[in-house]
């Protein structure tokens, strides 16, 4: 991220390498390729939880699951990294809207690097939180001097927003862990206004009308959260999430004052039973009040509390090529924060994946690569939205 057995110094270096291959690539793809959905254009876009394939598969909020991991939903999971890590994940999706509209694209909704000190870890995580991806075409017939020319008239948005943590995890005892993350929200977002007229009409020499403008985001978030297992069977999880304004400054010539929009305190919990030796069950629990955010957009922008639920199944009996190969199903609903067209929307989804350990220790895997595969919908009153997203993540550790 061999049955054959080497020195443990053997088997890390060549992790290693991977892992410096793989931040350098992640830092250079770019976080978006196109519209994904297209609900992005609801409110402040389209929530983008920042999750692995792992919790995809599992129908995961993003708290609560076996083991130990990075995510910033998560803040104490952490804790018993005990050697250098790396996460990537990389995600692409299609869907259908009912009546053949069609979107699709491509992002990268997390980066997580950890390096252990002592007996307290320290991460940095870059993630995904609100997508802005979005286009929409309409074609008109104008009078202009007495003479009707057609026209077509493009919206666009392009852009998101993200965050960037500073995260610390530590275990307190052998069945309790608690961590901390402090962030910064990143990314910007352009919006513009073309309309190209009829070239037959008006002649090839008239250039389109092009009306534009860019705005960067800023603000701060906290998150906390402890991880508690108080059997070999069971383990639960919670974390608190304090968001600040987000705001969005103008980036010169862009005329016009800074907008600032209050971010909801998220509340997460699950957890994890191990039904049998090789069977286990999980399901979590979000909570987010965006009554705030409503109120600065206007009203009726926005719902009140959205709540996020999800469970899922992992059979950790299988195996390729002589190696543990989890299976996972899952299903997660989500109520999602910006109304499109007036209405409240929410996403649910099914999901199934599996994963493999491609090299480990005596204690923990150090590569491992993740799939998921998801089925789901986004429903707005009479607007449906079908799509497929595929997750894929590698971890990778080292010393």
């Amino acid at each position: 991220m061999t049955t054959t057995r080497r020195s443990s110094g053997a088997r890390s270096r060549s992790p290693v390498a991977l892992v410096l291959a793989l931040l350098a690539a992640c830092l250079l793809l770019p976080s978006s390729a196109e519209a994904q959905s297209l609900m992005n254009a609801g409110g402040l876009g389209l929530l983008s939880d920042p999750l692995d394939a792992r919790s995809r598969a599992l129908g995961s909020v993003g708290i609560g699951l076996e083991g130990w991991y990075m995510l910033g939903t998560d803040p104490s999971a952490a804790a018993g990294l005990n050697l250098p890590s790396v996460t990537g994940t990389f995600q692409p999706s299609s869907s259908r809207v009912d009546g053949g509209a069609r979107a699709g694209g491509t992002r990268f909704p997390m980066l997580g690097v950890s390096y252990p000190f002592g007996r307290h870890v320290f991460v940095v995580q870059f993630g995904s939180f609100l997508d802005q991806e979005w286009e929409v075409r309409t074609e008109r017939t104008l009078n202009i001097s007495g003479q009707e020319v057609d026209a077509v008239d493009r919206f666009e948005s392009v852009g998101g927003i993200g965050q960037a943590r500073l995260g610390w995890a530590t275990r307190v005892s052998e069945d309790l862990a608690i961590g901390l993350n402090v962030g910064s929200y990143t990314g910007a977002m352009e919006r513009r206004f073309v309309r190209q007229l009829d070239p037959d009409v008006v002649g090839s020499g008239v250039e389109p009308f092009l009306n534009q403008g860019r705005w960067r985001a800023s603000g701060l978030t906290v998150a906390a959260g402890a991880t508690w297992q108080p059997s070999s069977v069971v383990r639960v999880a919670a974390s608190l999430e304090q968001a600040g304004d987000l705001t969005l400054d103008p980036v010169a010539p862009t005329p016009g004052p800074e907008k600032s929009y209050p971010m909801p305190m998220t509340l997460r919990a699950g957890g994890t039973v191990t039904l049998a030796s090789d069977l286990r069950f999980s399901t979590g629990l979000s909570r987010a009040d965006w009554s705030g955010v409503d109120e600065a957009l206007g009203g009726d922008a926005a719902r009140g509390v959205a709540w996020g639920y999800g469970a899922g199944i992992e059979w950790v009996g299988s195996t390729i090529l002589g190696r543990t190969a989890p299976i996972r199903l899952g299903y997660r609903h989500q109520d999602l924060p910006f109304h499109f067209q007036g209405n409240p929307a929410t996403e649910t989804a099914f999901s199934a994946g599996l994963s493999a350990n491609l090299a480990d220790t005596e204690t923990m895997p150090v590569a491992r690569i993740e799939y998921s595969l998801e089925r789901g919908s986004r429903d707005a009153a009479a607007f449906s939205e079908e799509y497929w997203r595929s997750t894929l993540s590698i971890r990778l550790a080292g010393g």
